[in-house]
């Protein structure tokens, strides 16, 4: 009882509060700003939107070819202020480039799925307004959180997020469909407010850094980020060629709740990186964080569920209306899934890149794709969205325990003084 309580103390002096808070406030702005788009908008143009989001969630992670996961990584290493403003200049001239190109594939993949659906081209071009202010809204909110400036980080989350759910209120309210993809795509350039000069300027070219060693972590965080959001995006793919446009709100309507729960990993995952960092091969301290975090999460891990497995045919009509009743079994798969993914694989795979092993992840999710879409071909045309969502769990349960497996390995090599 003492650890746990020294593990949250630590977790307080850390801004973890403050993080919770914005996590939550986001997290509750986009379900806020999804239920407004499923009860005011058609399900029809509902389910075109979901399915460019799908895309453009694909490249997200791509942002920059991971220069603000690399920033994160070696701003939080570097202890000189100076230096560290220079791997940011670096990282976000550079990121830029990369981010620019990222930004035509998009629109490039996007073409294809116009020549299956109408009236995508408005939707296309402000969601890749939107994938642009991205890079800008990722990169200073790393720069904050390399300088260990939690609260900072926050109140730019809580920003963000309220001003972007005020318009797309307004606008949804006001235009409807157009409203709200217009406020969609202004929302992260709201982020340019807390763009400050040491962010991008002031490169020292003299600097000792190691670029390649730089851009190899950043690209393999980039590529498992990537893959990652493939793997939560296939599913909607394999509905939309599969399946109808409705088929496809429907079932977004039945995950968006449980897809809500990795916010609480998160909050802790946020907070701690850094010091997980600092201290990646203290065999002591990765034991304690493990060990605590389990003692939060097992107990409310199984409490979701069993709160879940109850409530599953009431909880998706109460939150988006009648016409998404019965799809409670849906609705609980992917829950049962968020929880495993709660106690495995967000655990796991945030300690990987913590550790510096961002390529596992990637070879972890590598797997999972293949399993979603073995399992989504198979399924998807026998049992429609229930097949979805049964490819997702088994996609992501394996990603929890083959980074599980290599993260004990590794610790049992750090205590025998092989690393």
């Amino acid at each position: 009882m003492k650890e746990l309580i020294r593990f949250l103390k630590e977790f307080i002096q850390n801004k973890g509060l403050f993080v919770f808070t914005s996590i939550f406030v986001s997290k509750f702005s986009m379900l806020l700003t999804n239920i407004i788009a499923a009860r005011l908008i058609s399900k029809e143009e509902f389910g075109l939107v979901a399915l460019v989001f799908s895309v453009f969630a694909i490249f997200v992670p791509l942002s920059g070819m991971g220069s603000y996961q690399g920033l994160l990584r070696f701003g939080v290493l570097e202890k000189n202020n100076e230096n560290r403003d220079a791997i940011s200049n670096y990282a976000f001239r550079k990121g830029m480039a990369n981010h620019l190109m990222i930004t035509v594939f998009y629109f490039i993949v996007c073409y294809f799925y116009t020549l299956k659906y109408g009236n995508l081209k408005l939707i296309i071009l402000l969601f890749g307004v939107r994938l642009v202010g991205t890079y800008f809204l990722n990169h200073i909110q790393t720069y904050l959180r390399t300088n260990n400036d939690n609260k900072r980080f926050s109140i730019l989350n809580m920003t963000v997020s309220v001003v972007g759910l005020a318009m797309v209120v307004v606008g949804t309210f006001g235009f409807g469909l157009t409203g709200y993809l217009v406020a969609m795509a202004i929302m992260p350039w709201v982020s340019l407010i807390y763009f400050k000069k040491p962010m991008y300027a002031n490169f020292v070219p003299t600097l000792n850094f190691n670029t390649k060693e730089f851009w190899s972590y950043s690209i393999h965080s980039s590529l498992n980020s990537f893959f990652s959001d493939i793997l939560f995006s296939i599913d909607f793919m394999l509905i939309g060629l599969m399946m109808q446009e409705s088929d496809i709100a429907f079932y977004k309507t039945a995950i968006i709740l449980p897809m809500n729960l990795a916010l609480l990993p998160q909050i802790f995952m946020q907070t701690d990186y850094p010091k997980l960092t600092l201290n990646h091969q203290d065999v002591g301290y990765l034991k304690y964080y493990i060990k605590n975090y389990y003692k939060i999460f097992i107990p409310l891990g199984i409490a979701i569920i069993l709160v879940g497995f109850l409530l599953k045919d009431l909880i998706v009509p109460l939150f988006f209306g009648n016409d998404y009743c019965g799809n409670g079994w849906v609705f609980f798969i992917i829950l049962l899934a968020l929880v495993l993914n709660m106690w495995l694989r967000s655990l796991y795979g945030n300690l990987a890149a913590a550790i510096g092993k961002a390529n596992w992840n990637t070879h972890a999710t590598l797997g999972a794709i293949v399993i979603i879409l073995a399992v989504g071909f198979w399924l998807i045309p026998i049992y429609g969205i229930i097949g979805a969502a049964v490819g997702m769990a088994l996609a992501l349960t394996f990603t929890g325990i083959y980074t599980m497996l290599l993260f004990y390995a590794y610790l049992r090599n750090l205590e025998n003084g092989k690393i």
